[in-house]
């Protein structure tokens, strides 16, 4: 029996099938499909949060029609952690799949009722995984392995089938002092190379690393040291609101130098009750609101924010440029950048560096100080865990182009017999006899969170507003009589083009458009004839003349 993809390709019923839907080529957005006896399952649901294309995004998500349209025959999504790159497309997304099984462990399950109970109607049924248990689902036999991340419960999925296993790593790292949770279990994961392995898909975001990616605790000791000396003003810390490493870290070190850790930010505030709820940061002192802690003496003070990328959105933005209503940022005041710069934001977050500079206060990165260790594998670290499950083959994912190709290449060098390079919608056939290959691609790309709207990446109305935020708009109406004669001089509005001020710009327009008036329209058909010709004109004009060619919109009245 065959199987029909969207573009009319066809695989095999008995075939086990890896298809990525995002997450490769990138960073963020993660979503795979894997196929076995006419029965799928999903791998995380996930967003990103960037596109040069579509700049005005809320969100991006995968486009998931592929799997749709087999929804019927989608037994599972399981969930590896609770990132957002890996569950925050859930809420939008999954009630196009038809209520289908979601399994995960607490702590992840904990964090995506929250986001449930804020966008759909009722809450979710969702089932936990126990570790080093195995699950029957449909034809395929899951184990969930315990690893190490910057969030509790992170997990490596064991896929096993007739067709071959597979070890699908999710986010990890080798911590031995992890802070939160337990370390790696060296033995199970060299437990589970005794099936065999045929393939491991693979973190790639920190393949250009040589040495280990470090540990929380080399962290915690560098704080001790910064909180020490810092013995006046605040301290503010931006983290990704989801590392509850590292909200451990800052609170214990906090609680020691006499200060109190103060949420700012709405996301935070939603993890650390995730946290308690799992019985995670337990032992430190509370977390309070910005509303309890706005009388406290600022050096006993850690103000804990949002915003580590520099989003305008985000709460150490509106902290800097004074739009926070409990707090203001002074030259006395030392702000750290607890976190890595995600690829693409880092104009936006030198943007508030400079600004922090301009005030007069000192920051701290990572480039400067010990602040911050990534939660993902360094080549030292993928080496080991080659060497623990022992795949046949590697298949890198969660990276840009360059990282899963520095990531096949050094899987090779390190003795691995194979690896593939893999895009988004790139059909993956797994054969445990070494027959593993791409046999062709489905289609796939990105939607688009707008306001409560998913539209398509490419939609037109995205393009328009990118030129607007380049080129500006420009509206033009023209009032004539039944009889084509002209009424009054054309009106022209714009806020993206011609401020109130520009009166000599407009004269110009004005006087071009009149040049066109005195044509005889009665070979038009209609008005919307005279319209599209005099769009024409102007654009050719203001290209002309000003080097620019705004979205123009002429609207003809008759009276």
């Amino acid at each position: 029996m065959l199987l029909k993809t969207n573009i009319g390709k066809d695989f095999k019923k008995e075939e086990l099938v890896f298809i990525p839907l995002g997450g490769v080529g990138e960073i963020g957005m993660n979503c795979y499909l894997y196929h076995f006896e006419d029965n799928w399952i999903m791998i995380d649901l996930g967003v990103t949060f960037k596109d040069e294309k579509v700049k005005n995004a809320d969100l991006i998500l995968p486009d998931i029609e592929y799997i749709t349209k087999k929804k019927d025959k989608l037994k599972a999504i399981i969930l590896t952690h609770a990132h957002e790159d890996h569950i925050g497309a859930m809420p939008y997304l999954y009630n196009r799949l038809n209520d289908v099984p979601i399994y995960t462990t607490a702590f992840t399950a904990s964090v995506l009722k929250k986001k449930f109970l804020r966008t759909a109607s009722k809450d979710k049924q969702i089932n936990l995984f126990e570790y080093n248990k195995r699950l029957k689902i449909g034809p395929f036999d899951i184990e969930v392995v315990a690893l190490t991340h910057s969030i509790p419960e992170p997990n490596a999925l064991v896929i096993r089938t007739k067709k071959g296993n597979i070890f699908h790593t999710g986010d990890w790292k080798i911590d031995p002092k992890p802070l939160v949770g337990n370390a790696i279990d060296e033995m199970k994961i060299k437990q589970i190379s005794n099936d065999g392995i045929h393939v491991m898909v693979c973190d790639s975001t920190n393949v250009f690393n040589e040495k280990p990616s470090g540990s929380e605790n080399d962290v915690r000791e560098s704080l001790k040291k910064i909180f020490a000396e810092k013995k006046n003003g605040k301290i503010i810390i931006t983290c990704f609101a989801s590392n509850i490493a590292r909200l451990e870290t800052i609170g214990f070190v906090a609680k020691k130098y006499n200060r109190t850790c103060v949420l700012v930010g709405r996301s935070l505030r939603k993890m650390y009750e995730s946290a308690l709820e799992n019985n995670y940061l337990n032992d430190l002192d509370s977390f309070i609101s910005e509303k309890d802690g706005k009388n406290l003496p600022d050096e006993n003070i850690v103000l804990i924010c949002t915003g580590s990328q520099g989003e305008s959105r985000a709460a150490l933005y509106k902290l800097v440029y004074g739009n926070n209503l409990n707090f203001e940022v002074n030259l006395n005041d030392l702000v750290i950048f607890s976190s890595r710069e995600i690829p693409g934001n880092e104009s936006q977050i030198n943007d508030l560096k400079n600004k922090l500079l301009k005030i007069g206060c000192h920051f701290k990165d990572h480039k400067n100080s010990m602040v911050h260790v990534s939660g993902h594998p360094s080549k030292s670290e993928l080496k080991k865990m080659y060497e623990w499950i022992k795949p046949d083959l590697i298949i890198p994912v969660h990276g840009e182009y360059q990282h899963l190709a520095e990531h096949a290449k050094f899987a090779v060098d390190s003795g691995i017999s194979s690896s593939i390079l893999v895009e988004n919608g790139d059909v993956i056939v797994i054969d445990k006899q070494g027959q593993s290959k791409k046999i062709f691609s489905v289609q796939t790309g990105r939607k688009v969170l707008k306001g409560s709207r998913i539209l398509p990446a490419d939609k037109k109305v995205f393009s328009n507003t990118n030129t607007i935020n380049t080129e500006g708009d420009l509206l033009v109406i023209i009032v004539l009589d039944k009889d084509d004669n002209i009424l009054s001089d054309p009106l022209i509005f714009s806020q993206t083009f011609l401020d109130e001020d520009d009166k000599i710009e407009k004269e110009e327009i004005i006087d071009e458009i009149n040049s066109h008036l005195n044509n005889d329209f009665t070979n038009f058909v209609n008005d919307s004839f005279i319209e599209d010709f005099l769009k024409k004109k102007i654009r050719s004009f203001t290209k002309k003349k000003f080097g620019i060619k705004p979205i123009t919109n002429i609207k003809v009245i008759r009276v």
